[in-house]
């Protein structure tokens, strides 16, 4: 196998299992509102699909980046995006009022998201050090095997779901 088709096996099977998660918790992050009264479960779901519009561009972007692997910096920079919309996501869950049974799940989510962010800007200052876009890809694969954010994101996106307030509920 090349160095490219390792590194097109790795980048996929890596965004495969990160995509999810980052647009799972951006999606479920939408809503931002500093409004004192508590949001409807129609308002909640609304602001939950707006910020995965979000997401999903962020979440593009560094899947294009990491794909192609082009540079080391591409890589930098796309990761560097998505701390971004996570960082963003968190503290416009935190703001929200949601319907009274998602308060504990809103919670969560906005902490997960500000984890995961915390965690990708790790990531991305580790990564000032590689050169080579597979050391990179699998500096990425180790560092994102297991994450606090993710598995906050994972348990508030599950519980958010068996609430009704998924995207397709």
């Amino acid at each position: 196998m090349t160095d490219t088709s390792f590194r097109k096996v790795v980048a996929a099977s890596e965004m495969k299992r990160l995509l999810p998660l980052l647009l799972l918790g951006m999606v479920f992050s939408a809503a931002g509102c500093g409004d004192s009264n508590r949001l409807s479960r129609d308002e909640y779901k609304a602001q939950l699909a707006t910020l995965n519009h979000d997401v999903s561009k962020a979440e593009a972007t560094a899947q294009s980046a990491v794909v192609q692997a082009a540079t080391v910096e591409q890589i930098r920079a796309a990761l560097t995006r998505v701390a971004a919309v996570q960082q963003h996501v968190g503290d416009e869950v935190a703001k929200l009022k949601p319907p009274k049974e998602a308060e504990a799940a809103n919670a969560l989510l906005a902490r997960g998201a500000h984890d995961l962010a915390a965690e990708t800007r790790d990531v991305v200052k580790k990564l000032a050090s590689v050169r080579k876009p597979s050391e990179a890809l699998g500096l990425i694969q180790k560092a994102f095997l297991d994450t606090r954010g993710a598995r906050e994101l994972d348990q508030a996106v599950s519980k958010l779901k068996s609430l009704g307030f998924s995207a397709g509920s």
